[in-house]
């Protein structure tokens, strides 16, 4: 079973994207409320319903090495709370991260977590 955590633009830029049986995928809530079409809300609870959708809250402490490392590399008011967030979750899980976020993968890049871009190319 492959295991990843997943920004919203998993749903949000892949129009074909579908649950399979052999993936799963942490998100939080923060997340999940940028979800605002019918279309990715309803993905959203099937994701749920089928238990392929784990929603977990990172550790406060995580959330703020993110930040912190955001505001070092001078990119901390390019990321949101939901960013932060899915950062660490990924950070505290040590799963890929998923996410078209040129900024979200820089950070990743910084801290050594592993990621994968959706729609877009990742960064290198």
């Amino acid at each position: 079973m492959k295991e990843f955590v997943m920004d919203s633009a998993v749903i949000l830029n892949n129009f074909n994207f579908s649950f399979s049986e052999e993936e799963t995928y942490f998100t939080t809530n923060e997340v999940l409320d940028e979800m605002i079409d019918l279309r990715s809300r309803n993905l959203i609870q099937s994701g749920l319903k089928e238990g392929k959708i784990k929603i977990k809250a990172p550790k406060k402490e995580l959330i703020q090495k993110i930040k912190n490392t955001a505001k070092q590399m001078h990119i901390d008011f390019k990321l949101s709370e939901a960013d932060y967030s899915i950062l660490a979750l990924a950070f505290e899980l040590k799963l890929p991260l998923l996410t078209d976020d040129y900024h979200i993968q820089k950070v990743c890049l910084k801290l050594g977590l592993e990621f994968d871009s959706v729609f877009r190319e990742k960064i290198s």
